[in-house]
């Protein structure tokens, strides 16, 4: 193997990355991977759907019911109690948020699997009060969700 001038070397390494380019400016020439950036999509999607079911709950309780199979008249306690759990889904969305601002997908993707637990009792409840028809999506997601969320964090 030839060996190159050393004037030439340090800018040439053996591996074409130049010692004093910084890391930043070789990953804008090399964009990552198809499936990174659909895992970073993914990681998005779980923030997106917490704050705005979240914000949906919050604002209108009635209708956010309604989607679940269980109507609720306004201004009752049931109405409130769906206005509480938008509030834990918008504040778990902020977190996913947060996560996902310092760039931590696989704490955003643990939430993700986490959720899954609440997905199934929200189909228990939903399967209570408004029958099976109405809790299957919410038990084939928690069924899905983990896997998921393992291929999320991968």
């Amino acid at each position: 193997m030839t060996s190159r001038p050393a004037s030439l070397r340090r800018y040439l390494p053996h591996h074409n990355i130049a010692p004093s380019m910084p890391e930043t400016l070789y990953q804008s020439h090399n964009p990552p991977e198809m499936s990174t950036q659909l895992k970073l999509l993914a990681n998005y999607g779980v923030t997106g759907f917490l704050l705005s079911t979240g914000l949906f709950a919050l604002l209108a309780p009635t209708t956010f019911a309604a989607g679940f199979g269980m109507p609720v008249d306004p201004d009752t306690f049931a109405s409130g109690f769906v206005q509480c759990m938008g509030g834990r889904n918008l504040t778990f969305g902020i977190i996913a948020g947060i996560f996902l601002q310092r760039g931590d997908v696989k704490a955003v993707a643990l939430m993700a699997t986490m959720l899954a637990v609440d997905g199934f009792v929200d189909g228990l409840v939903t399967m209570k009060y408004a029958g099976l028809g109405f809790a299957l999506p919410h038990f084939g997601a928690a069924a899905v969700i983990p896997f998921v969320s393992r291929w999320m964090a991968s």
